[in-house]
């Protein structure tokens, strides 16, 4: 009788750990959290170790921003800073970075939802692990197909090898990037804060920890295995985005600033990564180099990127949606089903995903297609 009430008591509970990861998302602490609540710290404690009560679920959700269901689903993925490599942990605040991390949770779930409904690629990411970034890239570049040309869109060559790609909503993009092996599948999250080109180049750094940093623990600290970890994965980008015998054999020596914004836009790159990309090989002297920084800055390419390119875009996202779009399943029933409001699937998405309209909410059964995205080339 005893087990059985016990049983019971804690079926009308709401899931503690949802409780904490909401109000992660949301930046707050747990004393904002207990004074929006109405209830003492004490209480508030007790709600994040034992649960809360079902009646609190209305309460819990205007102040966290979620749907009431978020905190009856199932335990949440646990990722910790210490599982990826997490970029501007310098600069962010533990409040951001624990946005940043809930917002990870979210979006693997949002991810995990997709998987069981749709086939995605499988995952081809070599194991180069400890390799010099040049043999690295190149090694990625291999077994990606591509050769020595300019990449494609990068968010979608990704996806198309089973890298899971999202992105970060604004109020959690304080992190740059980050990334992170969950189950054996790559995930990536970009700021979408920073231009196209240097959102590109985040996705081929956080590519670099994938591929070469998979058995080397994180350290998510300042000292110098991370510094050397962070530089490595920034050589491994450079060298994927802008090949050394691609750029040896096409540019001449000391190129000017036309010649280097030739360079930005031929590989997709920002200006300041293609000249240090030229110093780096040579093709530059560190007298060049500097004076090239220099023009680029008077012409507001250290802060901006002046007619870069268009933002690289999700091809899942798009071929997801759409796909349910036609079955009839609506945006608000995936937020349903997630826990989740339609501005956190908006800013997990890219901005891809539209907001539903008003009308009729019935959904249609998923079937369970096979989703196509860019695949690596034909060898």
């Amino acid at each position: 009788m005893t087990s059985s009430s016990t049983s019971q008591r804690a079926e009308q509970r709401l899931n503690p750990a949802r409780i904490r990861l909401a109000r992660e998302r949301r930046g707050m602490s747990k004393v904002a959290l207990a004074s929006r609540l109405a209830v003492t710290t004490r209480i508030l404690h007790r709600y994040e170790t034992e649960g809360a009560p079902v009646a609190r679920a209305d309460d819990l959700a205007v102040a966290l921003a979620v749907d009431p269901a978020f905190f009856s689903r199932p335990e949440p993925t646990a990722i910790c800073v210490e599982q990826g490599f997490f970029r501007a942990l310098r600069r962010a605040t533990a409040a951001q970075l624990g946005a940043a991390r809930a917002a990870a949770c979210i979006g693997a779930e949002l991810y995990e939802w997709v998987a069981d409904r749709f086939a995605l690629p499988p995952v081809v990411v070599p194991d180069c692990d400890q390799q010099a970034p040049e043999m690295a890239a190149a090694a990625l570049r291999a077994v990606w197909g591509r050769g020595d040309e300019p990449l494609p869109n990068l968010v979608q060559l990704s996806e198309a090898h089973g890298v899971r790609v999202l992105s970060l909503p604004t109020d959690a993009d304080t992190v740059d990037a980050f990334s992170l092996w969950l189950d054996g599948v790559p995930h990536v999250f970009l700021s979408t804060a920073k231009t196209a080109e240097r959102s590109r180049f985040d996705l081929a750094h956080e590519l670099g920890h994938l591929t070469m940093h998979s058995r080397v623990p994180p350290d998510p600290g300042a000292g110098t295995a991370a510094r050397q970890l962070e530089k490595e994965a920034d050589a491994f980008a450079s060298a994927f985005l802008m090949p050394a015998c691609d750029v040896l054999a096409n540019v001449g020596r000391e190129p000017a600033v036309p010649q280097v914004l030739r360079i930005r836009s031929y590989y997709k790159v920002s200006a300041m990564a293609a000249t240090r990309r030229l110093y780096d090989l040579g093709r530059l002297t560190e007298w060049s180099y500097r004076q090239n920084c220099v023009q680029l800055t008077q012409r507001g390419f250290r802060s901006g990127e002046p007619d870069g390119i268009c933002r690289e875009l999700s091809r899942v996202f798009s071929t997801v949606f759409a796909s349910l779009r036609e079955q009839g399943v609506k945006v608000n029933e995936v937020c349903r089903a997630l826990g989740i409001t339609h501005h956190e699937l908006h800013g997990l998405t890219f901005g891809q995903v539209a907001l539903p309209i008003a009308g009729d909410q019935r959904s249609v059964p998923a079937s369970r297609p096979v989703l196509s995205v860019v695949g690596a080339r034909a060898h």
